[in-house]
């Protein structure tokens, strides 16, 4: 039985810098992963991303809401992945929160 899984992490940010710099981290997640992946799709309308990856014959799908004041994070995991919600989880709050550390572009 697929295991739901949810993580909160709260910033000072505002929706719209939080939604910014959550991309500009996922698109570097998928960019150093990559090659362990077999798909990675996430899909934002707004400040909502759906998202697919694929892994070691497992498929997880899940959604990101971006809040003023908080990301909400969402993810089903397979059976055989749900054992490892603990650690999935505290990899998914530590990836978040260092995307959302990251430094604005500075303007010329």
């Amino acid at each position: 039985m697929p295991r739901e899984l949810k993580v909160s992490i709260p910033h000072q940010l505002g929706a719209e810098e939080a939604a910014r710099r959550l991309r500009t981290g996922l698109d570097k997640m998928r960019a150093d992963y990559g090659a362990h992946l077999s798909s990675s799709d996430v899909a934002w309308t707004g400040n909502h991303a759906d998202l697919r990856v694929g892994a070691l014959g497992q498929t997880v799908t899940g959604e990101v809401e971006v809040r003023a004041d908080s990301v909400e994070v969402k993810v089903m995991l397979p059976m055989l992945l749900g054992a490892m919600a603990d650690k999935i989880g505290g990899f998914l709050q530590r990836k978040g929160s260092d995307s959302l550390r990251l430094e604005p572009p500075k303007k010329s």
